[in-house]
């Protein structure tokens, strides 16, 4: 009974498997039926340690198993990948699906406030992350979450205090990113300056933030103009942002900087 239930949730699941996941059950059933082989046929001195190393692949297959069906043990491990491939649709409709109190549910709330940003659904997102930090008012990433909401929908002044909460509560350099520009929009120069500064580390990795703030840099005479190479790369992520969020102020922001790196482009 138990090995046709594991043949059975195998047939359904492995076509939904990544192909790394595939080829390591593959070579590992190989193995093991190699070892089998020797282990009861093969030379006498050779079938005790066989029959050892065939348990440990067995091992080996049941952890291949719970790696393989990771998504299916964690629909929020799911709707995190959807996010990621910009699915937001999708993510949305797995969250949505998920426990919607209590603290461990807090990440949860989080992911769905940005999924409904993403989706321009500024209400569902407001109220996704209050509820977030009503159970966990110091949850860094609903802080931040909150202040990027605000910063969309062309609240500045809220931003910055959002984003002070989450620094204050441990967020990482990478949201002094967000502060510099929430203070940018609110003509605070020095401060935008002082907080853009000090993310430029932080976004080394994310060459398209990189852009954004070198661009903000030069406009307050700190730093000088992107490189032509850095704008190409990075200009259709900054095309994408000013179309999803072109009913908003931030929207507008954006594509106001699109149009002046594209004319920066054409002229280099």
């Amino acid at each position: 009974m138990m090995v046709w239930q594991v043949a059975r949730h195998l047939t359904r699941r492995l076509p939904e498997w990544d192909a790394s996941a595939k080829l390591s059950l593959a070579v590992a059933i190989l193995l093991l039926f190699l070892l089998l082989a020797v282990g009861f046929l093969g030379p006498e001195a050779l079938q005790f340690p066989a029959r050892i190393g065939a348990f440990g692949l067995l091992v080996t297959i049941q952890l291949l198993f719970l790696w393989g069906n990771r998504r299916d043990a964690s629909p929020y491990h799911q709707a995190q990948q959807r996010f990621i491939a910009g699915d937001y649709p999708a993510a949305r409709a797995l969250l949505e699906r998920l426990p919607g109190s209590g603290r461990a549910s807090v990440d949860v709330l989080v992911l769905l406030g940005n999924t409904y940003r993403h989706l321009g659904q500024f209400d569902m997102s407001l109220s996704a992350l209050n509820r977030a930090l009503a159970i966990k008012p110091r949850h860094d990433l609903a802080l931040f979450s909150m202040g990027k909401l605000y910063l969309v929908q062309g609240e500045p002044a809220a931003a910055c205090e959002y984003f002070e909460r989450a620094i204050n509560a441990g967020a990482p350099d990478i949201v002094r990113f967000e502060l510099g520009q929430s203070h940018l929009l609110l003509g605070n120069n020095d401060e935008a300056a002082k907080h853009l500064q000090a993310a430029r580390s932080a976004l080394a990795d994310d060459p398209a933030q990189l852009l954004l703030l070198q661009y903000y840099l030069q406009e307050l005479q700190a730093g000088g103009f992107p490189d032509s190479g850095l704008i190409r790369e990075n200009l259709p992520f900054w095309r994408g942002e000013a179309a999803k969020y072109s009913a908003t102020p931030y929207g507008l922001h954006l594509s106001e900087i699109v149009a002046k790196l594209e004319a920066a482009l054409e002229n280099s």
